[in-house]
C-alpha cells in the first residue's frame, strides 16, 4: 500500500486514497471527465501501483491510451466449488512441497480473501412436486461429493483468508450480491472500493452495486489469490444511456432480453458498459443486477451501475450493518463514485436505449437472443 495521496475520509475514522488529486496533478480538470470504471481503476493504481510507474499508468486512463499494461489488484476472489477447489488443491500441493523441503506449510495461504461458494455440485433428482425434494436432493449431493466437500471444509480450517459458504445456501452470484460484497472495504485504517474476480462468467452480476467484478479462469483467480496483480490495458468503456421507463407489467426478463438483442447488434464484446441516465436511476437494484448478470450473453466484460440511493436502499434491505451502509454513501460522495458526480463523464462511445420500447419477450431453446 502506498503513502502518497493518502488523506482522511471526512466523517469517519478512516483514510482513503485521493485518486482525484492524483489525476488532477497530471492533468487539471481531467477527473470530471473520467467514467466510473476509470475512477475505480485510478484509485486502485494510486493505492497499489509501483510509484515509479504510477503517472504513466494513470495517463493511460486520462488520455484513453492503450499502449501500456498497468496493474489491477482485485480486493477479493469469489469461487464456486469446481474451479475454486482446483486452485486450493494447488495451494495444498504447494504446502506439501514446502513441508518436504523442511519449511512451514502453514505459511502458505491466499494473500487476498477468498470466498468459496458451493453451488455447482447439485444435480436435481427429486422434482418440486415432492414436499421433501430439497432435503432429498441435498442428501444425494452430500453423498456424491463426500470427498470433495471434506477437502473444501478442510481448506476453511487450514487456510487463512478462506471463507466457505456451505451447499444449500443459494446461488453463488446471488450470495455475492446480497451478502458478500461490502461495496466499500475498510482495511488497516483505509477505505477503498470493492473489486473482485470470480471463476464464473456471470460474476458481473454484482456490477449492479458499483463493484468492478469480472469472470476469469481458474489460473487467473489463483494468481490473484497469491497477491499478484492482474495486468490489463484500458478496456473500451461504453456509456449506455437508458431513457424512458418500463411500461406496467413489463418484467426484468422482458427488459434484459430486449437489451441483450440491442447490445449484440452494437458489438460490445470485451467492453466495460456503464449504464446511466434517467432510466437507469429509476431501475431497482434487482433489475440492474439482472442486466449486469447478462453481460456474458451480450459479450461485455463488465456492466456497471454507479452507486446511488437505490444502492444504499438495497444494502439496508439485505441487512448490511448501518455503519457499513453509511461508509458506502460517505465514500462514494467524497470520491466521485456517486452517480450524480458523473454528469460530465465522457465516453469513447455512447449508446441510447429507450426503456419504454420494451414489450413482452420470449427466448426459445434454439434462438436465445
Amino acid at each position: 500500500m502506498n503513502t502518497a495521496f493518502r488523506k482522511h475520509l471526512p466523517g469517519t475514522d478512516l483514510d482513503y486514497f485521493d485518486a482525484r488529486a492524483a489525476v488532477e496533478a497530471i492533468k487539471p480538470g481531467a477527473y470530471a471527465g473520467l467514467p466510473y470504471t476509470s475512477r475505480v481503476l485510478a484509485e486502485n493504481l494510486v493505492r497499489r501501483c509501483d510509484p515509479a510507474t504510477l503517472d504513466a499508468s494513470l495517463a493511460q486512463l486520462i488520455e484513453r491510451k492503450r499502449d501500456l499494461d498497468f496493474p489491477w489488484f482485485p480486493a477479493r476472489v469469489v469461487c464456486h466449488d469446481i474451479l475454486g477447489q482446483t486452485a486450493l488443491v494447488d495451494l495444498a500441493g504447494l504446502r506439501d512441497a514446502i513441508a518436504d523441503k523442511g519449511g512451514d506449510p502453514a505459511a502458505v495461504n491466499p494473500v487476498v480473501p477468498v470466498q468459496l461458494i458451493v453451488d455447482h455440485s447439485l444435480a436435481v433428482e427429486c422434482g418440486g412436486f415432492d414436499p421433501q425434494a430439497f432435503e432429498k436432493n441435498r442428501a444425494i449431493e452430500d453423498r456424491r461429493n463426500e470427498d470433495r466437500f471434506h477437502f473444501i471444509n478442510w481448506t476453511k480450517k487450514a487456510f487463512k483468508n478462506v471463507d466457505v459458504i456451505q451447499p444449500g445456501n443459494g446461488i453463488m452470484h446471488q450470495i455475492n450480491l446480497e451478502k458478500m460484497s461490502p461495496v466499500v472495504h475498510s482495511d488497516r485504517g483505509v477505505a477503498y472500493p470493492d473489486t473482485c474476480v470470480g471463476t464464473d462468467s456471470h460474476t458481473p452480476h454484482v456490477d449492479a452495486l458499483g463493484v468492478i467484478a469480472i469472470g476469469v479462469g481458474g489460473l487467473e483467480a489463483e494468481n490473484v489469490m497469491l497477491g499478484r496483480a492482474s495486468w490489463m490495458r484500458l478496456p473500451e468503456i461504453v456509456g449506455v444511456e437508458l431513457t424512458g421507463k418500463l411500461a406496467p407489467n413489463i418484467t426484468a426478463t422482458d427488459l434484459v432480453l430486449a437489451l441483450t438483442e440491442f447490445l449484440r447488434k452494437q458489438k460490445v464484446v470485451g467492453a466495460y458498459l456503464e449504464f446511466h441516465g434517467e432510466g437507469a436511476r429509476a431501475l431497482t437494484l434487482g433489475d440492474r443486477a439482472t442486466i449486469s448478470n447478462m453481460a456474458p450473453e451480450y459479450g461485455a466484460t463488465a456492466a456497471m451501475f454507479a452507486i446511488d440511493q437505490q444502492t444504499i436502499d438495497y444494502l439496508r434491505l439485505t441487512g448490511r450493518e448501518e455503519h457499513q451502509v453509511k461508509l458506502v454513501e460517505t465514500y462514494a460522495k467524497a470520491t466521485g463514485l456517486w452517480a450524480d458526480s458523473l454528469a460530465e463523464a465522457v465516453y469513447e462511445r455512447t449508446l441510447s436505449f429507450d426503456l419504454s420500447s420494451v414489450v413482452r419477450n420470449m427466448a426459445g431453446p434454439s434462438n436465445p437472443h
